[in-house]
């Protein structure tokens, strides 16, 4: 293994040098917190009398092509990053900033502009930091060409919201920045120094992966897995078989990064998961730890070098299986609990029931869960084992075999927490208050119980607006938190005891969160009114037929709800 230490400041770092992240890397990051941190660090350094001082950042390795390119007179050589790609994107998107700064400034600070621009964005076109891994949108290229924000761009993917996040606070930073704008500039080129490590073996990266990790991000279990993985393939594959093996592990793991980057899925979840159901020993009963499950697919990698393909198909499938779940905004208040989850993965990863039947399945463990963890509000400590035992066999076919055996078997699962006890402890119970997103899916479902009965057909467009907004913007009280005039004496009298009536079940209903916004604290007559010109939900119907809302129609409304919900979850 070749590895040369070089210490360089970050504008030498940059000169000569064209970087790639691989697609088959983790995408952007760094979120607010770790910014902050390189913002203090540059600033302490401001604060310093002493003009040599230097801050040590961090280290960056790369693997060194034998790729060049030319840019008029210059050759350039391309690295690609092996650690140190989120500090380097965020100093880069850095200077960014300055360079749109400056230009509005003095001449030299007009000329030091231009010079930064250079350095980002060749005159060819080439950027100092191709951002290959997954930026769909263009936003890393548009932002170093034109400095461009976007506005009005729908953010898909947590990638794509950290790195428009990067953009503003970067410049934010810059804008605030309480000395002279120049002195930022020396500071980032010339007092920030990075160990620099160029490798020249592929097979060195993913060992030296290991070890080497810097200050910022903590690196995920699930892509220390993969180094380890990769290094395994390296090292014990013969180089014919081994080349093919690497091709095709950079394959998968850009569809997990790809699948991960599109929403807030936790790395080592999809390592924690796999291994859990992976596990032939059925006396487990708890969700493997992530260094755990690191270890079980180090050994059984080991043993058999040929299993790094098949270990990274799972952790594939799990990904996508865990992305069903999180990209579909009705299941929040379901998907809290990590063994609920485990269960429901297995379920969709079992490989001998029909669509249909998982349908049937899942449709049981949805109403079990929620009458666990959100109609009983138990905490994650609750059925653990029951919960993992029972996903482990779905997945192994072990046990279990039929969509019938497989129902009983989550039925059982709710067998402590009866819907005729459960629901009645909703009565006079605070159901706002840490209880937002089980409210927002129980009065979804509730409206789906309204329309089947008249007929209809839910309406898509106004809950993906209460989907899409915090359930403080779409819940909405009948009778206000903030007791005026209009509401005096309707549920009582004294302040303490509104207070606690008010988030009640009965008095709480969905809108959308621009009908919410009007309705405020109005009067009920003024409230119906506003609720008759956006009458797309019945649950709202229901409420624009009381005459006057006082304690007695609460009450009803209270006691409609918990028989409903006794039907709904038994």
């Amino acid at each position: 293994m070749s590895l040369r230490p070089d210490n360089l400041t970050l504008d030498k770092l940059l000169q000569g040098r064209l970087f790639r992240i691989p697609d088959y890397q983790r995408t952007y990051s760094w979120e607010t917190k770790q910014r902050i941190d390189l913002f203090g660090d540059i600033e302490k350094l401001a604060s310093k009398e002493n003009s040599e001082r230097h801050h040590f950042m961090s280290t960056v390795v790369c693997l060194q092509t034998k790729e060049k390119k030319e840019v008029g007179a210059d050759e350039f050589g391309i690295f690609y990053i092996v650690d140190g790609q989120q500090r380097l994107t965020t100093l880069i998107i850095l200077l960014k900033a300055l360079v749109k700064v400056l230009r509005n400034g003095s001449d030299i600070e007009q000329k030091e502009s231009g010079k930064l621009q250079e350095l980002l964005v060749k005159e060819n076109g080439r950027l100092i930091l191709l951002q290959t891994n997954h930026d769909s949108k263009r936003l890393f290229r548009n932002y170093l060409e034109q400095g461009e924000i976007p506005q009005d761009i729908k953010v898909e993917t947590l990638a794509e919201r950290n790195m428009i996040k990067a953009f503003k606070e970067c410049e934010d930073f810059v804008q605030n920045f309480p000395r002279d704008h120049l002195l930022l500039v020396k500071l980032v080129k010339n007092k920030l120094d990075f160990i620099f490590y160029v490798l020249e073996d592929e097979g060195a990266v993913n060992t030296t992966f290991e070890v080497l990790n810097s200050r910022g991000l903590e690196v995920d279990w699930l892509d220390k897995c993969k180094s380890i993985m990769m290094g395994i393939a390296f090292e014990k594959l013969e180089s014919s078989t081994g080349r093919e093996c690497i091709k095709e592990l950079h394959e998968y793991w850009s569809k997990i990064y790809r699948t991960i980057g599109l929403n807030k899925i936790q790395g080592q979840e999809i390592l924690r998961f796999a291994a859990t159901l992976e596990n032939s020993d059925e006396r487990r009963s708890k969700i493997s730890s992530a260094e755990n499950a690191m270890e079980f697919f180090r050994k059984k990698c080991e043993g058999n070098p040929q299993h790094v393909i098949e270990v990274s198909s799972k952790f594939l499938d799990v990904a996508e299986k865990l992305e069903e779940f999180v990209t579909d905004p009705r299941l929040k208040a379901v998907n809290k609990i990590s063994h609920a989850r485990l269960l429901a993965v297995a379920i969709k990863l079992n490989k001998t029931l029909s669509r249909s039947d998982k349908k049937y399945i899942l449709k049981e463990w949805e109403k079990v869960t929620f009458r666990i963890f959100g109609l009983s509000r138990k905490d994650s400590r609750t059925k653990i084992g029951d919960y993992v035992r029972l996903a482990r066999s779905v997945f192994k076919n072990t046990d279990v075999s039929t969509s019938e055996e497989i129902v009983k078997k989550v039925t059982i699962l709710g067998e402590d927490f009866p819907v005729s006890k459960v629901a009645d402890e909703l009565r006079e119970t605070n159901c706002y208050e840490g209880w937002e997103d089980e409210l927002v899916y129980f009065l979804y479902r509730y409206e789906e119980h309204l329309t089947h009965e008249c007929g209809g057909s839910i309406s898509e467009e106004v809950w993906k607006q209460v989907w899409t907004s915090s359930p403080a913007k779409t819940i909405e009280h009948i009778h206000p938190q903030n007791i005026n005039k209009n509401w005096r004496g309707k549920i009582g009298t004294k302040t303490d005891y509104v207070k606690r009536q008010v988030q009640r079940l009965g008095n709480l209903i969905i809108l959308p969160p621009e009908v919410n916004s009007k309705a405020s604290n109005k009067s009920f007559e003024d409230k119906k009114e506003i609720y008759r010109k956006h009458r797309h939900l019945k649950l709202v119907d229901e409420v624009i037929e009381k005459e006057e809302w006082n304690m007695e129609a609460l009450k009803e409304r209270e006691d409609r709800l918990i028989a409903w919900a006794k039907e709904e979850w038994k």
